[in-house]
């Protein structure tokens, strides 16, 4: 049965708010637009997370470098590897 032949049997089996939802949730998902999100998100997160060092480091001038690189490291590291996660898995569901 093909794809749209099955989504037009389930929407007729269905009251119409749960056939609505089922269109929307047809619509939503062969668009990837929850694939797109991740990588917006990611992206917009990452702008936040870099802007916020870039402040910090500005309204702390008197900090040495040290304590300033390890402030920053610590709270950029465990982003990086929230973000290598996030691409990964947008790269991943891409392929599929």
């Amino acid at each position: 049965m093909s794809d749209d032949a099955d989504l037009h049997r389930r929407v007729e089996d269905q009251s119409w708010w749960n056939a609505t939802l089922t269109r929307f949730w047809h619509w939503w998902d062969h668009r990837n637009i929850d694939l797109h999100a991740v990588l917006f998100v990611t992206l917009w997160l990452t702008y936040q997370v870099i802007n916020w060092a870039m402040d910090f480091a500005d309204a702390h001038p008197e900090m040495d470098g040290i304590k300033m690189a390890a402030i920053i490291a610590s709270v950029l590291t465990p982003w990086s590897v929230l973000q290598t996660a996030m691409f990964a898995f947008y790269a991943n569901a891409r392929k599929s």
